[in-house]
């Protein structure tokens, strides 16, 4: 957008807005959960790590029989097995490994809690046992090979990209093979599209090289130290297991905790895995679980000792699965390590594959339960660059394509007047959303879209569960007194978040999940997988690094929202990481529609998301806060009799009128707001090394007033009635400071007009409003002068920073040469 146009030419493209319907249900109020935040992942503390994950996770779960777990979750026998697996109980009993009269595995001549070692030795012999279970299936078909093998050892750490974090006591590990059949569709695929660099089984390697911890497993050689493998990767294990030698409170309550861990971290780490399961031993109780995305579900314990039938089926099932029974996705496959040593993937979409080039934005991802949003710079096979963004939607929740095409018609709709005015306003929108270039619901087993219930759980009811506490009671902080933390860019002892992409070095917000769950009611989101590919790759507003392209995006946004709000839509998860700045087209985009929803949309969903930083002030607080106080009418003076005489307490003192609150709504001033907010992060927490502020600590105070990412803030709204900026902003920033509190005036005004009738709402923003917004910030003399601007982050970057509790190397931002005190020793 150009300044010098005529800043009313979409005025005529807007129609009214339509009214809110009268009755709609409230949004849910806001429930953080800390796993996808970037300091979760820079904590140095893996007790507090595991601690705040489980903190997030609900508080009831559904418990199965064994016998569901084995009908919708365990992997199926192979078909050699099917219905015998009475006769390798039969052969085990011949060949000694179990005993029918005592009931006891010989590996296991004493019960756990009986043995003085620690748990890793005691629970060693669980690997030789399963190798003799497979074994005796062997004998009755020595065609059959497992796929994956049990390894016990509490002293591995299995390694990643991002460490060795990960600890279980057991796990199994995949063979090369089971990989190999996975890939096979990927490369059929890329072969058929004329991809030049199809990857080998052989050559899609895992690994990284970190030192492993002590092992148990022994040598044979007792002259000889032990020799071991390297620590498998990640990628390549699954079920993991946690063991106790007997059953405690305290002691189950450990277990959990870290099979929580480490289960989600399989989910978080590796992209191609859809589920995963895991099972804890507690001395004799042996207890199966499953986590996907949608759903959290253990089986009621069973006495793996006497249960022979159960531990045998458990062990077949496990060894001979196939790697989508065990919980990968062979519809994404790891592709190669780029130059930088990460982890690139093949992702199929519909039947056309896409490399990735660099992750964008994967941080959900570390939430166990939810969308695990992954978004990708990839390509295709003409070597055209695109963007991927892998999601697990709630199965009533409209893809993001359909939401797309739903905003374009209704935007054609009220601007249906002329034939022109018409594709006037459709050409507005589309020039300024993210293009959708190819979707699909993944499809891993047959034709059936890929769910976390009909697929993965395999039709099973939850509602046959039954509801059990996930850990002993404990006390914990309630959601809004829990926080995303300061941000501390001026102080040296500052613990830096991590960013966002694998570029940036700037601390990038995050969505906090909102939850509407019951305490007691068991986490069932029915979920489908999805994917959707854009045509276009821009800068978002968080990397865009000219503070002059930034506004021109803005203007852009704001343009596209007007005529968006006019057709009844809101956006609702406005940040400044699904705001966009185009460089070849000039042009500013808007993308992330998942959210978006009709104003008059009667729908309702227990989960939804948004990104604190940029939420509207409202919205935080989950409540109207413009309306107006209205006192009673004042007696006559001439009339009022003084009484000298004593009285009780008044009925209302103040004589003020407190009418029941109304259930809270997003509307399109709510839009307007967060935009706003994406404005004021942007001055705050970026710098101009040609002149930067002179007062940091001023600068500081107001970040983390402002930016410190609690539910109840109430810094907010007052900074919006009254933006006060003081000296904290570079002097190259200084224009934007009146313009910025225009903006606030023209919005605040806009918000006590809407609730003038309090409780009745009408957030009907006039075609005046988003152009005096854009009026307010997009002009002439704003852009002369910041158009050479360049901006640099406050924080310098997060990977060059070291965490809590080490020492930091270097120079911090702004920080002149020599100016560190040394520390004594």
């Amino acid at each position: 957008m150009d300044p010098s146009k005529d800043t009313t030419s979409t005025e005529h493209l807007r129609a009214s807005t339509p009214p809110p319907s009268s009755v709609q249900p409230p949004e849910t109020p806001a429930r953080l959960k800390t796993a996808s935040l970037p300091r979760f992942r820079t904590d140095p503390s893996l007790q507090n790590k595991r601690t705040e994950l489980v903190g997030g996770l609900p508080k009831f779960i559904g418990e199965t029989s064994v016998d569901d777990y084995f009908k919708h979750v365990l992997p199926p026998l192979p078909i050699h097995l099917e219905n015998k697996v009475g006769e390798v109980c039969d052969i085990l009993n011949q060949n000694g490994t179990y005993n029918p009269t005592t009931l006891r595995w010989k590996q296991f001549p004493q019960d756990p809690k009986d043995q003085s070692p620690d748990e890793p030795k005691v629970f060693l012999p669980l690997a030789e046992l399963f190798d003799a279970i497979v074994q005796a299936a062997q004998q009755l078909d020595p065609q059959l090979e497992p796929n994956f093998k049990l390894v016990v050892d509490g002293y591995v750490a299995p390694i990643s990209e991002r460490g060795n974090d990960s600890h279980p006591d057991g796990f199994f590990k995949i063979t090369d093979k089971a990989l190999s059949e996975m890939r096979k569709k990927c490369e059929v695929l890329m072969k058929k599209e004329g991809w030049e660099d199809v990857p080998r089984a052989s050559e899609a390697t895992h690994g990284t090289t970190n030192e492993p911890k002590k092992s148990l497993q022994l040598s044979t050689n007792t002259s000889e130290k032990p020799k071991r493998p390297p620590p498998p990767p990640v990628y390549e294990i699954t079920a993991p297991q946690e063991f106790k030698k007997k059953s405690s409170t305290q002691q189950v309550d450990d277990d959990i905790l870290k099979l929580m861990w480490n289960m989600s971290r399989i989910l978080a780490l590796d992209p191609c895995r859809r589920f995963t399961l895991g099972f804890t031993i507690e001395d004799r109780g042996f207890r199966l679980w499953i986590l996907n995305r949608g759903t959290l579900l253990k089986t009621q314990a069973f006495d793996f000792m006497k249960d022979q039938r159960s531990l045998v089926t458990v062990f077949l099932s496990f060894a001979f699965s196939s790697a989508e029974n065990m919980g990968w996705d062979p519809t994404i496959t790891f592709s190669h390590r780029d130059s930088e040593n990460r982890r690139q993937y093949n992702i199929i979409v519909k039947e056309r594959v896409y490399k990735t080039v660099k992750t964008l934005s994967d941080y959900s991802a570390d939430n166990p339960l939810g969308r695990a949003t992954r978004v990708w710079k990839v390509q295709d096979a003409q070597g055209k660059t695109r963007v991927l963004k892998d999601l697990w939607l709630e199965h009533d929740r409209l893809e993001e394509h359909k939401i797309y095409e739903n905003i374009i018609q209704d935007v054609e709709n009220s601007n249906s007047a002329t034939p022109e005015s018409k594709e006037d306003a459709r050409k507005a929108v589309v020039d300024r959303l993210l293009t959708p270039l190819e979707h699909c619901r993944v499809k891993v087993s047959g034709t059936a879209d890929d769910d976390t219930n009909l697929v993965i759980l395999r039709g099973y009811d939850m509602k046959e569960a039954r509801t059990v506490a996930l850990m002993s009671p404990s006390k914990s902080n309630p959601p809004e007194k829990q926080s995303f933390g300061f941000s501390f860019p001026d102080d040296q002892d500052a613990k830096l978040i991590a960013p966002a992409s694998q570029d940036s070095g700037l601390q990038v917000p995050q969505r906090v999940v909102h939850n509407s769950l019951q305490e007691t009611e068991i986490p069932n989101d029915q979920r489908y997988h999805y994917r959707i590919v854009f045509q276009e790759y821009a800068t978002t507003i968080y990397d865009e690094r000219n503070l002059a392209n930034i506004l021109t995006a803005i203007s852009d946004v704001l343009s596209a929202l007007d005529l968006i709000h006019s057709a009844g839509w809101v956006h609702r998860d406005i940040s400044g990481g699904n705001l966009y700045y185009h460089k070849e087209r000039k042009i500013g985009l808007i993308g992330d529609l998942e959210y978006a929803k009709k104003v008059d949309d009667q729908s309702h969903h227990n989960v939804r998301t948004g990104t604190p930083y940029f939420m509207a002030s409202e919205a935080l607080g989950n409540k109207y806060s413009f309306y107006p106080i209205t006192p009673k009418p004042p007696q006559d003076s001439l009339h009022f009799v003084r009484s000298y005489k004593r009285h009780g307490p008044r009925d209302n003192p103040l004589g003020v009128v407190t009418p029941a609150p109304p259930p809270f709504n997003h509307n399109a001033l709510h839009d307007i707001e967060s935009v706003w907010w994406v404005l004021v992060y942007t001055i705050l927490f970026n710098e101009d090394p040609a002149g930067p502020s002179q007062n940091t600590s001023d600068r500081q105070r107001l970040m983390n007033e402002l930016f410190d990412g609690q539910l109840n803030n109430n810094s907010r709204l007052s900074f919006l009635r009254d933006p006060q900026f003081g000296t904290c902003l570079p002097s190259s920033f200084s224009p934007l400071e009146p313009a910025l509190q225009e903006y606030a005036r023209r919005l605040t005004a806009a918000f006590s007009a809407a609730e003038m009738n309090y409780p009745i709402i009408q957030p009907l923003p006039t075609p005046q409003l988003y152009e005096d917004c854009i009026g307010a910030i997009y002009t002439k003399p704003i852009l002369g002068a910041i158009t050479s601007v360049e901006m640099t982050y406050v924080k310098i970057r997060a990977q060059d920073v070291p965490g809590s509790g080490q020492k930091r190397s270097g120079n911090h931002l702004g920080e002149p040469e020599g100016s560190q005190k040394k520390k004594s020793r």
